[in-house]
């Protein structure tokens, strides 16, 4: 009965979806094995920009769907996906929120008495002392 209804009916759905995207750094997961300080320098290795998409319900639009709600549901789940894979792919959107996160961590660090604070990729070795 269900191979007629789809062969006859297949499944097709269209919507109209709006998303909210948050780009954030998360300074919690810094320690001391991205930190380092010299004097009144500090070096800093920033955690990786992080990609949160939230579909906006209320505003969605489904348009010619016959879709149950469970496939409705993976429309959805496709269409954020869809979204957070395009917004991580912005390479202008993680700079802006890099930015931002060196911006609140420059202004912390120059608060704490560093004259000069350096974001880095990665620490480079320490010198052998002898």
């Amino acid at each position: 009965m269900q191979w007629a209804s789809w062969s006859l009916r297949p499944p097709r759905g269209r919507a109209i979806v709006f998303a909210e995207a948050h780009l954030a750094v998360d300074l919690a997961k810094l320690d001391a094995s991205s930190l380092r300080v010299s004097g009144r320098r500090v070096e800093v290795v920033l955690p990786k920009v992080e990609v949160q998409v939230e579909l906006r319900p209320g505003e969605t639009e489904v348009i010619g769907s016959n879709l149950d709600s469970k496939q409705t549901a993976q429309l959805l789940e496709l269409a954020r996906t869809a979204f957070e894979r395009e917004v991580f792919a912005d390479e202008k959107l993680k700079a802006r929120a890099r930015a931002s996160a060196e911006q609140s961590l420059r202004a912390l660090f120059v608060g704490l008495g560093f004259t000069e604070v350096a974001f880095v990729n990665e620490l480079p070795p320490l010198a052998a002392r002898g």
